[in-house]
């Protein structure tokens, strides 16, 4: 499971490390970047399985561990991370994985374990669909954002009708309702208002974990940090300056 760490700003900054989801790879991030690079140490990884690379075996709790290694072979010992989608899933493991090593957690439309309807269902609409159709969806998904579209086509052609079946199957697969007694971190949960597949969701995980306050965006949708970008960076930004405070 291959785990490429892109980096902006300065190494002596807090570090932040942004997760995407299934489809677009670090650049659907790309006005979070702008925002914070200059005020943070800003990871954002490819995360191979999940976004222009296919990997048919692939697992959640692999890539946090090879993202993991990643971060220890650069000396990043304390982190806040923060993922929507299946990157929020990908928060949430590495999160147990290493303890208070992530000193904050911001969480969109996180989940433990998918709802076995809603997903069971996107799964077989993708089976029907050709690969030219999914990687318009994928693409519209951010349209109010011309250079982040582009990287929507560009990775979602790269990750491929089959690459996408294989990470959807990851998140089929995945449960990590036990490894949330091992998450320490302070938690933001974030969901938009309009996301309402993934709202109740978001709820529940918001009372699961040990330290967690929820936000509920109003009129926002599932990739909200594309849609609303200057208030999902001001939530981001509160979520940040509050972590600095508690550990000064």
């Amino acid at each position: 499971m291959n785990v490429t760490l892109h980096t902006f700003g300065r190494r002596q900054n807090p570090a932040l490390l942004l997760l995407h989801g299934i489809g677009i790879g670090h650049r659907l991030w790309t006005r979070q970047i702008e925002c914070f690079q200059s005020s943070y140490f800003v990871i954002a990884p490819d995360m191979a399985g999940l976004a222009s690379e296919a990997c048919p075996d692939g697992d959640i709790r692999d890539i946090a561990r090879h993202l993991e290694d990643e971060l220890g072979s650069q000396s990043l010992n304390s982190v806040a991370a923060c993922g929507i989608s299946a990157g929020a899933s990908v928060a949430l493991a590495l999160a147990a994985r290493m303890g208070s090593r992530v000193n904050r957690l911001i969480l969109s439309a996180p989940h433990a374990r998918a709802p076995r309807f809603a997903l069971g269902l996107q799964i077989a609409v993708c089976r029907l669909l050709p690969k030219n159709a999914l990687v318009a969806a994928t693409k519209a998904g951010v349209k109010n954002d011309p250079v982040i579209a582009a990287a929507a086509e560009e990775d979602s052609r790269a990750l491929g009708k089959r690459g996408l079946l294989a990470a959807l199957d990851m998140l089929w697969k995945l449960d990590l309702r036990l490894e949330l007694r091992n998450v320490v971190a302070p938690a933001l949960v974030l969901c938009g208002e309009r996301d309402r597949v993934n709202l109740s969701v978001a709820c529940a995980m918001a009372k699961l974990l040990p330290d967690a306050r929820l936000h509920v965006e109003p009129g926002a949708g599932h990739l909200w940090n594309v849609q609303a970008p200057d208030r999902f960076n001001a939530v981001l930004r509160e979520a940040l300056d509050a972590s600095v405070g508690e550990r000064r």
